[in-house]
């Protein structure tokens, strides 16, 4: 039988059905239940059934009153005796015996609120439960580079400095942007000075002293500047330490505008706080991306 033809279920004879396994069938036998005849049938698991029939055959009588109810009435009984006070007591079906059957959701045609766009996902409300879920695991990757896209927190850099060697000497840099176009760096250095940082690191790797760089007769700095937030020997398990570089990070993020360097003797690390990869700038996955409205 094709995958697209229709799934016809035969009802078996009955010294058949009481053989059959529970496990690949569910087995309903001698139904009683409103219009139904002593109908015994064995629906196979983990298959989509359809069931047809003229008006008044019986088929909600079979769907509803006795494979969901039985279904849904076990699941309640599997319920403590506190919940199952909030919720109605369900009579149990007239059959002989229903084997196999496992916990119920139901979808009837009638709906409180008529929306020609409305599903399964809406109907029983896990839509909104889905979207929250997406938007929580899901991951962006560039279509550039094929890379996820991810973005630093104070946590994960100071988990990384805290992950090196003891007695590592670390340093704490924020790359200094100028804050108005066309504005002279000595300005900048200037600012920097009237907001109690000292010091900064210069495009070849030194240290200098802010007083140093500005002045009258001073020419301009070149190149590339860093302001050097804090310097630390890194302990394992020292609190003080921990929170200390927790807040120059914080900091460092805030002057570099989302970005923080760490230097090392012989390694430089970059971290950003934006959620961006190959000079692109993406959007956090959220809720409202998988909405259709």
């Amino acid at each position: 039988m094709s995958e697209n033809s229709a799934l016809q279920v035969a009802a078996p004879a009955h010294d058949e059905i009481d053989h059959l396994d529970p496990r690949q069938f569910i087995v309903i036998k001698n139904a009683r239940v409103h219009n139904l005849k002593n109908l015994s049938v064995a629906l196979p698991r983990n298959k989509f059934i359809v069931v047809t029939g003229l008006s008044g055959s019986g088929k909600s009588s079979l769907a509803f009153d006795t494979l969901y109810a039985e279904g849904q009435r076990m699941y309640v009984e599997s319920l403590s005796s506190y919940a199952r006070q909030f919720l109605g007591r369900m009579d149990k079906p007239d059959v002989d015996y229903i084997r196999g059957i496992s916990p119920a959701i139901a979808i009837e045609q009638k709906v409180s609120i008529k929306n020609n766009r409305s599903t399964v996902g809406t109907s029983t409300e896990i839509y909104d439960y889905l979207k929250l879920l997406f938007a929580r695991v899901g991951r962006t990757f560039s279509p550039k580079s094929g890379e996820q896209v991810r973005k630093d927190s104070v946590a994960d850099v100071v988990d990384y400095l805290f992950s090196l060697p003891a007695d590592t000497r670390v340093t704490i840099l924020a790359p200094l942007l100028r804050t108005e176009p066309g504005r002279p760096m000595s300005k900048e250095l200037d600012l920097l000075l009237q907001k109690g940082y000292g010091r900064v690191v210069l495009a070849d790797g030194q240290n200098a002293f802010i007083e140093d760089l500005i002045g009258e007769g001073k020419p301009e700095v070149e190149g590339d500047i860093s302001i050097l937030i804090d310097r630390a020997a890194v302990q394992p398990g020292d609190e003080d330490l921990q929170f200390r570089l927790s807040d120059s990070v914080q900091t460092a993020f805030f002057e570099g505008h989302g970005t923080c360097v760490v230097k090392l003797d012989n390694e430089t690390r970059t971290f950003s706080d934006k959620f961006e990869l190959d000079g692109e700038v993406f959007e956090e996955p959220s809720v409202n991306f998988f909405s259709f409205n």
